[in-house]
């Protein structure tokens, strides 16, 4: 059907797909390349230019296979400690990029350039919907994206967390499909109960599975499995949760996109408290984190001492004249990226600043989200509407759907999410800011429509996300391997860290006056990274043996 497509209409092909897709196609008369990519990035698209010749793949790793060096980019690497993945086009290597999403590629005579085809749009006819007409347009739409998704000559599933997109999404498909959901033991971190409540009040047949104790011991696979550097840990129970529903369904649905379309981050609303945080007289505010320091050495999980931290963060971001979300996205600030960093990294990474990746992303959210909009010079935007859009163009692609496909492909899943729709992206985005997120609760729109199919307990819960209890196990059960690579680091060897780089991270956060678990993840999984693409020192296959590991 595509090469037929691309016959009779060439590029313009593209703005008659719909869902995700990754291909090229080669025109034998013309001697042309075509690649293209999704709209929203779901699929990836590696490519490399050496020697005249274009090769590209789905994983950067069989670049590998022809003969493309496996060269750290430095740069990647220092924009993947700041946001926990590499934006496209990088990739982590130096001679390999990804084709950012929404855009296609034509290679000719060993040149190739590439262009955007496809945009979000945000035109509304008319003026802005009533509260409850917004609600039955946004499940009509649903339900559409979602009837659209259920087409598979194979066995198909749901993926069941505890939130309300999941839900939905479940909520608008025909007839009892199974359900697979996973969690773990300790009751802070696990979301099965909800899961539970939902598939019975759908009377959908639920496979719940609990993630292993030491699922940490499969950081290798994933690592390999990720193929860039990547440091969001709940890789690993998507891992998990794809493994275990392969025996049962070949193509799951997800509510992935849904926080993103519909303002369902906490984040958003943090936004919108920062201008009365930054107005409130400094003595208060010294006050306030002097008590909450006190109170809490050690940040809780989901408390107001987590918040207050976090506005702090972002009002000092934005003092520093820097976009105040770059705090509220990044996972080592410049600060500690400076302290970490060794001589070939500092030396590499000078003059480049990651926060300028994010905040140019925000200032064309901002163009987009409010054309004609006079903006005071220097100023920041934190306005729902441009948040969202800067999250669909950087976050979400970079982080969220390179986690899902990457993870569930390894074990032959496909996973397919309504909310990545275009037709209802773009009608969420149409929405005025003060429909999408008119107060301090998150997504009203699906929530207010999940209230009339789902049980209360669940349109009602507190967002969990699928985290993982890092900050446990680096107290215990994954002390001893962080320890020994650390102790035998390889990026130190290479100069990207400095000597014991770990070690004030790892103290603080053993004593409890901090919460470091994620950054000590994502250093953990840099130390992994580098031994299997760089390094050398272990053997890709079903177990991977990485000296002082454990495996």
């Amino acid at each position: 059907m595509l090469l037929h497509l691309f016959e009779e209409c060439g590029e313009a092909m593209l703005a008659r797909l719909r869902g995700m897709f990754a291909f090229a196609i080669w025109d034998a008369r013309a001697r042309v390349l075509f690649l293209a990519r999704d709209p929203i990035g779901v699929k990836p698209l590696y490519f490399a230019e050496r020697g005249g010749c274009i090769a590209f793949a789905s994983e950067a790793k069989a670049l590998f296979a022809l003969g493309v060096e496996r060269e750290l980019d430095y740069v990647a690497l220092d924009q993947a400690l700041t946001y926990r993945y590499v934006p496209e086009p990088r990739s982590g290597f130096k001679d390999v990029e990804k084709l950012p999403p929404g855009h296609c590629a034509w290679a000719k005579e060993g040149e190739l350039s590439y262009k955007r085809w496809w945009n979000l749009s945000r035109e509304v006819a008319g003026g802005p919907p009533a509260p409850q007409e917004a609600e039955a347009q946004t499940l009509e739409r649903l339900k559409a994206a979602t009837q659209r998704r259920l087409m598979s000559d194979v066995p198909l599933g749901f993926w069941l967390s505890g939130g309300i997109d999941s839900a939905l999404v479940l909520s608008q498909a025909s007839g009892a499909h199974p359900s697979f959901c996973a969690g773990f033991s300790q009751t802070e971190y696990d979301e099965r109960e909800l899961a539970r409540a939902t598939a019975a009040h759908l009377k959908s047949p639920l496979e719940s599975f609990e993630i292993p104790a030491d699922v940490f011991k499969l950081l290798p696979q994933v690592v390999w499995h990720a193929d860039e550097p990547f440091f969001d840990s709940s890789c690993l129970p998507v891992y998990v949760l794809a493994e275990k529903t392969k025996p049962h369904a070949t193509v799951a649905l997800s509510g992935d996109g849904g926080d993103e379309a519909f303002a369902g981050y906490d984040r958003y609303v943090g936004m919108q408290l920062l201008n009365r945080y930054t107005r409130t007289p400094r003595v208060f505010r010294r006050l306030a984190l002097w008590y909450a320091k006190w109170r809490y050495p050690a940040a809780s999980r989901s408390g107001w001492d987590r918040m207050l931290r976090w506005l702090e963060k972002c009002r000092a971001m934005e003092a520093s004249k820097h976009h105040p979300y770059v705090a509220a996205m990044e996972l080592f600030s410049a600060v500690q990226r400076a302290d970490l960093y060794g001589e070939a990294m500092l030396e590499a990474t000078e003059g480049c600043d990651a926060r300028e990746e994010l905040e140019g992303a925000l200032l064309r959210a901002r163009e987009a989200m409010y054309p004609g909009v006079e903006h005071v010079p220097g100023s920041f935007s934190t306005k729902p509407g441009a948040l969202q859009h800067a999250d669909l163009h950087t976050y979400l692609p970079g982080d969220v759907l390179h986690k899902v496909d990457r993870m569930s492909m390894a074990h032959g899943v496909e996973v397919r999410s309504p909310f990545l729709d275009v037709d209802l992206l773009n009608w969420s985005l149409s929405l005025p800011d003060g429909v999408r997120l008119p107060g301090r609760r998150t997504k009203p729109l699906l929530r207010a429509a999940a209230e009339r199919t789902l049980p209360a307990q669940v349109v009602h819960a507190r967002k969990r996300g699928f985290g993982v209890p890092l900050d446990d196990w680096f107290r215990g059960p994954l002390q001893r391997e962080a320890l020994n690579l650390f102790e035998s680091s390889r990026c130190v060897a290479d100069k990207l860290f400095r000597p014991r780089y770990w070690e004030r991270l790892w103290n603080e956060h053993q004593s409890g006056t901090a919460q470091h678990g994620e950054r000590l993840y994502a250093l953990l999984a840099t130390e992994v990274w580098h031994r299997i693409y760089l390094s050398g020192t272990t053997v890709p296959g079903s177990r991977f043996q990485i000296p002082g590991f454990g495996l």
